[in-house]
């Protein structure tokens, strides 16, 4: 259980920062994106540091029963897919980041932030 709390805390403490970054420098986001992008090796290494945090966690509580701790199961799970990506098909991850979801940066920014203070508040 002490996992779980400490998975939730961290996650909440992401979203809440990611969130607000991405509220108040929205407009960096592109040019970020790209400079990500641009350099292999920063992609892998990000792949290779998602997968391993997420199979951690994973490997010890894969929780499926309906309570909030399945919520930190599900966002582990699509942390592994994301490090997946970035390791095997990086240049689709790059496609999918276009102009057209930059337009809804700021509603994804305040999903994020509700997101992370209700799984701080969890934890």
């Amino acid at each position: 259980m002490a996992l779980t709390l400490l998975a939730a805390k961290i996650l909440g403490i992401y979203l809440v920062v990611g969130g607000l970054m991405v509220i108040i420098r929205g407009k960096t986001l592109p040019h970020l994106m790209k400079d990500f992008f641009g350099h292999p090796a920063v992609v892998y290494l990000t792949g290779v540091i998602l997968i391993t945090l997420s199979s951690v966690y994973l490997l010890q509580k894969n929780v499926w029963d309906g309570s909030w701790r399945t919520i930190i199961t599900v966002l582990m799970w699509a942390t592994l897919v994301k490090g997946l990506s970035y390791i095997f098909i990086p240049g689709a991850l790059e496609k999918m980041v276009n102009k057209k979801l930059f337009d809804f940066v700021s509603l994804y920014g305040l999903i994020a932030i509700a997101g992370g203070i209700y799984l701080f508040y969890l934890g």
